[in-house]
């Protein structure tokens, strides 16, 4: 008895330190960039990806708001998460998507109820030119900025509707808390990074390990800033000069999302600046 004993101890031992436990692992996200698009979410992932306690997706996986995807079920999901050591305890993934799309609040409550969430946001305005600017590039001749603000319908122009950030964020709160969702200052991500990444690091309970010392400011990317580490900085397609606007449209602009702007600030309960 005591022999059998003896060999079960060696055994669990052998067991439990072999390499088959401490094998890397594809995990489910412990938190999500969800959103918005234009806002700084690349950036924020960039960044964020440094971290030692970090496992960051290099890919939009578009699971939850992407009917194809979703049908491939939970497993499938996992297995597009980065593969994690055993000291990158928090995976995260960003799709900016997320927040627009009405599906996506209820199916990721489901399937992940205690998921942390982050949403960076910048002034709808800014957020709505750099978002023409993008779309702009994919074609050869293409109206204005001003013109597309000067139409009727105007108001029902997608760069224009994401801006009114309460509208998404009434959806995510009926199946998340407020506590749960952590806003970024796009703005304030270009002038002072490292204080939002220390808002970040606190929200997901991790070290304090990004700080002012690992960024710099790229002059050829119009004074954005990036990350000490190898390709530490943004594409080419990130920095684009953005076109002049006239001030009859942006007083336009201004009094659509002045509205918008208070209703989020009474949601989310945050003080940005610009807001």
């Amino acid at each position: 008895m005591i022999l059998v004993l003896v060999i079960v101890c060696i055994l669990s031992t052998i067991i439990s330190s072999s390499p088959a436990e401490v094998t890397n692992s594809q995990q489910f996200p412990k938190a999500i960039i969800i959103g918005v698009k234009k806002c700084g979410t690349r950036a924020l992932l960039k960044f964020l990806s440094v971290h030692p306690a970090i496992a960051a997706s290099s890919q939009e996986v578009h699971f939850f708001d992407t009917p194809k995807n979703f049908r491939l079920g939970s497993d499938w999901y996992r297995n597009q998460m980065p593969i994690a050591t055993t000291n990158q305890y928090v995976t995260i993934e960003k799709t900016p998507h997320y927040f627009i799309d009405r599906h996506t609040p209820k199916r990721l409550a489901h399937l992940l109820p205690d998921v942390k969430l982050i949403l960076i946001l910048r002034d709808p305005i800014i957020r709505a030119i750099s978002d023409y600017v993008q779309i702009k590039s994919r074609h050869e001749y293409y109206p204005t900025f001003d013109e597309f603000i000067s139409m009727k319908n105007f108001t029902r122009w997608t760069p224009i509707k994401i801006g009114c950030y309460a509208i998404y964020l009434r959806r995510w709160l009926k199946y998340f808390p407020l506590e749960r969702i952590h806003f970024v200052d796009g703005e304030n991500l270009i002038q002072r990074p490292w204080e939002e990444l220390q808002h970040v690091q606190k929200f997901l309970n991790i070290s304090n390990d990004i700080r002012q010392e690992n960024f710099y400011f790229n002059s050829n990317k119009r004074g954005f800033p990036c990350i000490k580490q190898p390709n530490g900085c943004l594409g080419s397609s990130k920095g684009r000069q953005h076109p002049f606007i006239s001030d009859i449209t942006r007083a336009k602009l201004k009094n659509l999302y002045s509205t918008c702007n208070r209703q989020f600030k009474q949601l989310a309960q945050i003080n940005f600046p610009w807001l």
